[in-house]
């Protein structure tokens, strides 16, 4: 019996219905892919070839003409964008006999979604968009990685475009492999020497010449420098600049008396620079190390080593002259690395190598032995309480008996002060307790405080360049604990910028979670009740980390010119013009021209360039009258110093013997007058009747520093930038 018209009809209607759905389906999830492809090459090829027209671009305002230039070129490159996909089908249906259209567009859409990094790479090209705009500029970053990881997690599929390719390799592909196998070892050597050598090379070089440049200064390069000096002739940790003249009036890093030996090579500031640069450079091995460990293989340890050498925190701590903090990065690595592989001798060797660092080291440590307390493997528990008995012990004996304060935060007037660091949460001044109090009675206060918006991009800066992979990693994750209470409740601006040294007790233990936070992406449960593969997953997370961290290194790292990055307060001079070669071969002059055991005075910048030497102090500060030569920029002196360095000149006191500019070299001819009596009116210098301000406690000023101090002299360590 014929079927009824009608019934021919809705089957008929029914069909083309599913056409229909099916058809809005593909052109909605598969056809705009292509044009998205197609304008992300278009855009990033345009700002590519017209470098000058970027700000316009960015508040586009280009003229009528460029604006038809660009959409003629977006129409070109999603016309080729599209001959691709059909050469890719044609090929297909050669080797198959099937064109597989929904299929091979699908699989091509999700490989090429790396393309769509291309508009945020090129929207980065603007200029100073890192100063100007960093929120964007790590959005931009982050977006970028976000696409290529998604590319290469839709690489991972097993079925490939070309069936054929799937075949078992040949004999000539299995030798080249066991070839590969064999030499492995061997190439990751190389390449790991190879990036400590650039690495070393590099900032070694970039440290000297922004010393050259006269971008150093007495805190903290002077001190370290004389603390060298003086610990190899006989006096550990002595350093003439600082209160006792002793470095325990600030900090205690015996270390630097194990170390002091090597100064003898090149008994000069410069050694300390690339001597830090090696250290901080070697922190390649270790993070490979443990990579290789968790990962179990070879090239992912290679890329996490690399991330290491581009990372921006360690460019900022290596240039900011030189600190003793910033030699436990690697060490922390390597202590992990011990511990993860159940090298307990050369564990407990590595933490009393981190102890000797610094005294503050020890607090971070007991957060490490937390972790191995809370780490469910066998025999974790007892080297955990272990660890943080021993750091606590060293921690109070130190305080009590080689430091000139046992508060933790120091006070006192032989010891410099640290309250002013967290001046919004010690309110009174009154040390820890008052923090303490501050954190019980007005939580909502300290975390306002602690999520600034200066302190937000601190962090992402931090962790985006690691795809915040530290915080999958638990429980090693309470190991951040301690870094992320000292950098967050500070007040001072320094504590929680990646240009400075502090950061050093937070990136080296987010490196070390790294790869173990990948491994627990690969191994847990997570992604595969997301419906995710985790080996792919994994792959996708280091290629995601790889790209967000050369970005962010790009735009705020040491290693490309950039208008965010500083070593400390100021700028980093990447080479000399003529004038500032010709002063620093004047202010060396100078230096050598001082007999070697006379008492010289220097103000700030001149400080690094004289302190090799037992009796070096600040001028014109308590020690003026003794000193026999000065070295000092007269542009350093402010109110007081100036007059009274004015009057020292002008009563006959002091000699000039050379000069460049505003720079020169006095002798002392005759004694220093004695000083009026303190409250006194000077002759040379009237009493402004404001009370001296309290060295080491400055208010916090508007942009967040503390302002400067009236007297030029003395200084604690970090002074607050200048103009």
């Amino acid at each position: 019996m014929p079927e009824p018209p009608r019934s021919r009809l809705s089957r008929t209607l029914a069909t083309l219905d599913g056409a229909a759905e099916r058809l809005a389906r593909a052109v909605v999830t598969l056809a705009p892919w292509p044009i998205f492809y197609g304008m992300s090459l278009a855009l990033a090829g345009w700002v590519f070839t017209h470098p000058g027209r970027l700000a316009q671009l960015h508040a586009n305002k280009l003229t009528e003409l460029e604006r038809r230039w660009m959409a003629g070129g977006a129409g070109a490159a999603i016309a080729g964008v599209a001959l691709v996909y059909f050469l890719v089908m044609l090929a297909r249906r050669r080797r198959s006999g099937a064109w597989s259209f929904l299929d091979t567009v699908g699989r091509l859409n999700r490989a090429l979604v790396p393309l769509l990094a291309l508009p945020f790479v090129a929207a980065l090209r603007l200029p100073n968009i890192e100063k100007d705009s960093p929120k964007s500029t790590l959005f931009y970053a982050a977006l970028a990685a976000a696409a290529v990881g998604t590319g290469v997690y839709a690489w991972g599929r097993r079925r490939r475009l070309s069936p054929e390719l799937e075949e078992a390799p040949g004999a000539a592909r299995v030798d080249v492999a066991r070839a590969l196998a064999r030499g492995a070892p061997w190439l990751a050597s190389l390449v790991l020497l190879a990036l400590w050598a650039g690495y070393s090379l590099f900032f070694s070089r970039l440290a000297i010449t922004n010393h050259h440049a006269l971008h150093t200064r007495t805190p903290d390069l002077g001190y370290y420098d004389n603390i060298f000096y003086q610990s190899i002739h006989g006096n550990p940790l002595g350093c003439s600049f600082l209160k006792t003249g002793y470095h325990g009036s600030a900090h205690f890093d015996p270390i630097l008396v194990l170390l002091s030996p090597l100064y003898l090579i090149y008994p000069r500031a410069e050694f300390l620079l690339v001597f830090q640069s090696l250290w901080l450079g070697a922190g390649v091995f270790p993070v490979y190390l443990l990579a290789r460990e968790k990962l179990e293989h070879r090239g992912k340890a290679l890329l996490l080593a690399v991330v290491w050498a581009i990372y921006p925190a360690l460019h900022g701590a290596n240039m900011y002259e030189f600190h003793s903090l910033a030699l436990i990065s690697p060490l922390v690595v390597w202590l992990l690395y011990f511990y993860e592989t159940g090298r307990d001798r050369l564990y407990w060797v590595t933490l009393g190598a981190l102890l000797l660092c610094r005294e503050d080291v020890s607090l971070l440590m007991c957060f490490i032995g937390l972790f191995a307390i809370l780490d469910r493997r066998a025999g974790r528990t007892r080297v955990g309480w272990v660890t943080i008995a021993v750091s606590l012990a060293y921690f109070v004996v130190v305080k009590l008996f080689f430091m000139t304060s046992p508060g933790i935060i120091m006070s006192g007037k032989d010891a410099y002060s640290y309250a002013y660091y967290y001046a919004e949460l010690i309110p009174n001044r009154n040390g820890l307790g008052g923090l303490l109090i501050s954190l019980l009675t007005n939580p909502v206060f300290a975390l306002k405080v602690m999520l600034e918006e200066p302190k937000i991009l601190f962090l992402l800066k931090l962790f985006l360049p690691l795809c915040f992979l530290p915080f999958v990693a638990k429980p090693g994750r309470w190991m951040l604990a301690y870094g992320l209470l000292f950098c967050l409740c500070a007040s001072r601006d320094a504590v929680f910028s990646i240009h400075f040294q502090y950061s050093s007790i937070l990136f080296p233990i987010a490196f070390a979670l790294t790869p173990i936070g990948l491994k627990r992406v690969e191994d847990s449960g997570p992604a595969a009740y997301f419906g995710l593969d985790g080996r792919r997953l994994s792959r996708a997370l280091l290629a995601a980390t790889l790209v967000a961290s050369a970005l962010v290194s790009w735009k705020f790292g040491g290693l490309v010119e950039n208008a965010s990055f500083r070593g400390g307060f100021s700028r980093v001079a990447r080479s000399l013009t003529p004038e500032q070669e010709a002063t620093y071969a004047w202010i060396r002059e100078q230096a050598q021209a001082i007999p070697r055991d006379a008492v010289v005075g220097a103000t700030s910048k001149m400080g690094p360039h004289i302190s090799n030497r037992m009796r070096a102090y600040f001028y014109p500060g308590s020690r003026a009258a003794e000193v026999e030569y000065v070295l000092l920029d007269e542009r350093e002196l402010k109110g007081k110093d100036l007059s009274r360095h004015k009057a020292a000149v002008k009563r006959g006191e002091l000699v000039e013997l050379s000069r460049r500019k505003k720079m020169a070299l006095f002798k002392r001819v005759k004694p220093a007058e004695k000083r009026p009596a303190k409250g006194a009116a000077e002759p040379d210098d009237a009493p402004s009747g404001e009370p001296e301000e309290e060295l080491g406690k400055p208010d916090k000023a508007a942009d967040g520093a503390p302002p400067d101090p009236e007297s030029t002299a003395e200084q604690d360590e970090d002074p607050p930038s200048r103009p």
